[in-house]
């Protein structure tokens, strides 16, 4: 594996993953107001893209066209399909989800979501039949951007920046702008949002709208980045921004950023490297494990501190969160003794279950830190046996393509093993 052929894999598993971003933010915003799943969302991700396609065709884009003629009615494009498809989900919510909203239980809203995919694709197939949506060669960026032997296509640094930029602006107008901070209080109260004034029908049409047109800037970048886009292309790529929003955190916007990269990156590096070479990152993960359950974890534990790994979930802290001052008996005060058992958890891991845990009746702060150092031992034991296998068992396997979503959904079961909220998740277990 040369350079080269690691830097094509890498950019090309950042562009992917800003794509799953862009329908992910769509996704992660609806969850964290109404906590369901709008799994229509794949297909106004598809019907944005076939609307960007068919105004690209319909104009007739000519070979010798200014470029700067050329420039804007790629922009009238972009904005025709996400005035399209902001009607869209906003039709979509008055009729499939707002009668159904504090009306009943959450398998309604997702019953009618699944049901309105359902519709809208094969509206799509009735409408455009199966044969792909091209889009116009002259509307495609074409060109590359060399760097040493590595050819990057500039529509790839095209998606690249669209998508941080539309990241950064959304970021901004959520932290900032009173539309923004109305949406905060609904996401965290609905109820208290509306008994202090707050148009809470109003905020929720709002984010359906702001969700849909980034679904359509996807589209059309999916679209001019393969050059087509077939009519149910919409329910995969739906899939996997929702897994990346499970992945970083599902209700975070920053959560569906990083989850949405990580899914890509994983993507690409998994089906492009052989065994040994991925075997260094799982060697990287290792060590990083072995620092947090050798060193980091045994120091606070010695110092009395309560510290959650960044893998685990802040749910052991509350279970492992000492009483009170006022209500401190012997058994909770932190003597020398503990916190050296604490300490040796870490070291001795699930053994010091059998042996000491369970005589000396330990206090909340010692069964807090052996229930971590249980759950870090087997994490690094089996990272361990993994990149065992990676690097001298099987150093020259490559996993075919056909494989990738299913490398990619393995990920995301550990990850929900390891932490059920997600990596910038909130402590919502139930919920994912």
């Amino acid at each position: 594996m040369s350079v080269t052929s690691f830097l094509n894999l890498t950019v090309n598993g950042i562009t992917v993953g800003m794509i799953y971003a862009l329908i992910a933010l769509g996704y992660t915003m609806v969850y964290g107001i109404l906590e369901f799943i709008n799994f229509a969302h794949g297909e106004v991700f598809t019907i944005g893209g076939y609307f960007g396609a068919i105004f690209l065709t319909w104009i007739i884009i000519q070979p010798g066209m200014p470029f700067v003629l050329k420039i804007t009615l790629i922009i009238l494009a972009f904005l025709f399909s996400i005035i399209a498809t902001s009607l869209l989900g906003e039709t979509v919510y008055l009729i499939a989800y707002k009668p159904l909203v504090g009306k009943s239980s959450r398998i309604g809203p997702l019953l009618s979501a699944i049901g309105v995919s359902i519709v809208l694709q094969n509206l799509i197939l009735l409408i455009f039949g199966t044969t792909p949506i091209t889009m116009p060669v002259e509307a495609i960026p074409r060109g590359f951007f060399i760097i040493g032997d590595a050819y990057i296509r500039h529509i790839g640094l095209i998606i690249i920046g669209i998508t941080c930029i539309s990241m950064f602006i959304l970021s901004l107008y959520v932290k900032k702008s009173r539309m923004g901070q109305a949406m905060r209080a609904t996401s965290q109260d609905i109820e208290a949002a509306e008994m202090m004034g707050i148009n809470t029908n109003r905020i929720i049409s709002i984010t359906f709208i702001i969700g849909s047109a980034l679904a359509a800037v996807a589209g059309i970048l999916v679209c001019m980045y393969y050059g087509t886009l077939k009519f149910n292309i919409g329910f995969l790529y739906g899939l996997k921004a929702f897994t990346a929003c499970v992945v970083g955190g599902i209700g975070s916007i920053p959560g569906a950023f990083i989850g949405s990269l990580f899914i890509g990156l994983i993507e690409n590096y998994s089906i492009g490297l052989k065994f040994n070479l991925l075997g260094i990152f799982v060697a990287l993960v290792f060590l990083l494990g072995t620092y947090y359950q050798f060193y980091l974890l045994p120091k606070k534990a010695k110092a009395g501190i309560k510290f959650i790994a960044p893998l685990f979930s802040k749910r052991e802290e509350e279970k492992g969160s000492l009483v009170t001052t006022e209500k401190k008996t012997k058994k909770d005060l932190m003597s020398m003794e503990e916190k050296e058992m604490a300490k040796k958890a870490y070291y001795f891991g699930p053994l010091l279950i059998f042996f000491n845990f369970k005589k000396k009746n330990p206090s909340s702060f010692v069964a807090f830190h052996v229930r971590q150092s249980i759950k870090i031992s087997f994490f690094n034991l089996f990272v361990f046996i993994t990149m065992i296998l990676m690097l001298f068992i099987f150093p020259n396997f490559q996993i075919s393509s056909q494989w990738k979503d299913v490398v990619t959904y393995l990920m995301l079961i550990l990850i929900l093993i390891v932490k059920p909220s997600g990596l910038l998740g909130e402590n919502i277990p139930e919920k994912v």
